[in-house]
């Protein structure tokens, strides 16, 4: 009786781990959405604009990640089944949580004085719309790795809906594209000196390094999957 009891328990509880995987990815894809945030904060206002709030909610943010990792961690019982699923699964994750720790010191830069923010620092209204467009495919990247490891874990390691063809590495490639189109203008703009010409390289390689990061963990998450990553679908096909 006890084992058609379990057997029972088995898909609900994996429902609910499921859930809560979906709203922990979700939440990754918001923490991408601040970032975008803050960088066309920085670019419209400068360094005197409103930024604050932006590293304010991306803190916030940062804690609510680590509350919904610690209940995914204990959701299970230690030493289950699902307990080392839900590790198997969450193990992957760690190099996404050094990269959303990165883009919260990004995006604390953009409003503290040892950042990027600092007499001078406001980048120029020619180079707004690039920097924009940079921005834009380095959080493609990051959603693209979000949706490659809900397809690997969640849907049993089939494709996403969305455009195979367009995924993290092609995303990192548009941004190293946009990245080094924009430090060519930078150094070639005379009218600009030269400590305000590292400045604003500095700018163009931080938010270049958020899909380099991005592209890192797909291909470890790939590996992963090939070596057998733990599915909640292949679980709950047994």
């Amino acid at each position: 009786m006890g084992t058609q009891v379990q057997a029972a328990e088995t898909p609900v509880i994996s429902r609910l781990i499921e859930g809560d995987v979906d709203r922990y990815l979700a939440a990754i894809a918001d923490a991408t959405a601040i970032f975008r945030e803050a960088v066309d904060v920085y670019l419209q206002t400068g360094p005197d604009g409103g930024c604050w709030r932006q590293a304010r909610h991306i803190s916030e943010h940062m804690r609510t990640l680590d509350d919904m990792q610690q209940t995914l961690e204990t959701s299970v019982r230690p030493n289950s089944v699902f307990g080392d699923l839900v590790l198997g699964m969450l193990d992957p994750l760690t190099g996404v949580n050094r990269l959303l720790k990165d883009m919260k010191r990004q995006v604390t830069g953009f409003a503290i004085e040892s950042g990027f923010s600092g007499p001078g620092r406001s980048v120029p209204a020619y180079l707004v719309a690039d920097v924009q467009e940079l921005t834009n495919e380095v959080c493609a990247a990051v959603d693209a790795l979000v949706e490659s490891y809900r397809s690997a874990v969640l849907c049993g390691g089939q494709a996403s809906s969305g455009n195979a063809e367009r995924g993290v590495s092609w995303y990192e490639n548009q941004a190293d594209r946009l990245s080094m189109q924009l430090l060519k203008k930078i150094f070639a703009d005379e009218s600009l000196d030269l400590k305000l010409q590292l400045l604003l390289a500095q700018l163009v390689e931080e938010i270049d390094r958020v899909a380099d990061q991005a592209e890192g963990i797909d291909q470890k998450l790939r590996a992963s999957r090939g070596a057998g990553l733990p599915t909640l679908v292949a679980r709950d096909s047994h």
